[in-house]
């Protein structure tokens, strides 16, 4: 059995210094801590809290006390070349010479680059997509030889269902969706196995500037209304992505955000 002891052992002789250094150090420690509450403020000194560095002390605001760090700053997207890798975070997409009053920002994760002007983002093998349009017309048919595109009339509702009544693609009946606190309608297009094949150029016409070239291609496409504007979000895959990757690019059009357009002075 162990016996309680009423002292502790005494250190040898050898040791004895060192223990009084540190009851010293300790001692004037103590002291300082009881100097720093009363020189300063009562709500201050409250506030501050003793870290050990090393053989030292450093004093700083408790985690409790300091402001919650908010949202980085989105970055214009126009600013990077067509195919520069981006840091994930928050980046605000453009349409030149648009008149958009609020402009799209989308939050970007880890594997993606940009598309020239700003339009958009894509993975670096080509196999995902988002980026914005200005639709005002979509071709009668996706590729017959001859065949135009035609305008749509001016509301969200034209546009998707417009896209819904393409010939040939395999698409969902248009469904209300909310994009930034601005109201639109929901279309997804799929091109069918060995379509595409078989139109001039390979290529399957949905309007002006946009094709797939892909049997099995989707586009997700949110159709909003944002102050009287029409915006077009197509996030657009290939069939081999995985349905993970597929979510993670229709993440970032769901959790979108507009902010306005930068004045002249801005």
């Amino acid at each position: 059995m162990f016996q309680q002891l009423d002292d502790p052992l005494p250190l040898p002789a050898s040791s004895s210094a060192e223990r009084q250094a540190v009851i010293k150090r300790g001692t004037a420690l103590r002291r300082g801590r009881r100097a720093l509450a009363v020189a300063l403020p009562l709500g201050v000194a409250a506030a501050v809290t003793a870290v050990a560095v090393g053989s030292g002390l450093a004093f700083g605001p408790r985690t409790s006390d300091l402001a919650p760090a908010g949202p980085a700053p989105a970055v214009q997207l126009a600013q990077f070349s067509d195919g520069s890798r981006l840091d994930p975070g928050r980046y605000v997409l453009s349409i030149p010479e648009e008149p958009w009053p609020q402009l799209p920002v989308l939050s970007v994760p880890e594997g993606f680059e940009a598309i020239d002007g700003g339009v958009g983002v894509r993975t670096p093998d080509f196999s995902r997509y988002v980026w914005i349009y200005t639709v005002d017309s979509v071709y009668t048919h996706p590729c017959q030889t001859g065949a135009g595109p035609e305008p749509v009339g001016p509301t969200v509702a034209d546009l998707a269902n417009a896209l819904a009544a393409v010939p040939l693609l395999a698409s969902t009946e248009p469904v209300p969706v909310t994009v930034g606190g601005y109201d639109g309608l929901y279309v997804e297009l799929s091109v069918p196995t060995d379509v595409v094949a078989a139109c001039p150029l390979e290529r399957f016409n949905l309007w002006p500037e946009r094709w797939q070239e892909f049997a099995g291609q989707v586009d997700m496409v949110w159709i909003v209304d944002v102050e009287g504007q029409r915006v077009v979000f197509d996030a657009s895959h290939l069939a081999t992505v995985s349905p993970e990757d597929a979510a993670e690019i229709k993440d970032m059009v769901t959790t979108a955000t507009f902010v306005p357009v930068p004045g002249p002075d801005s």
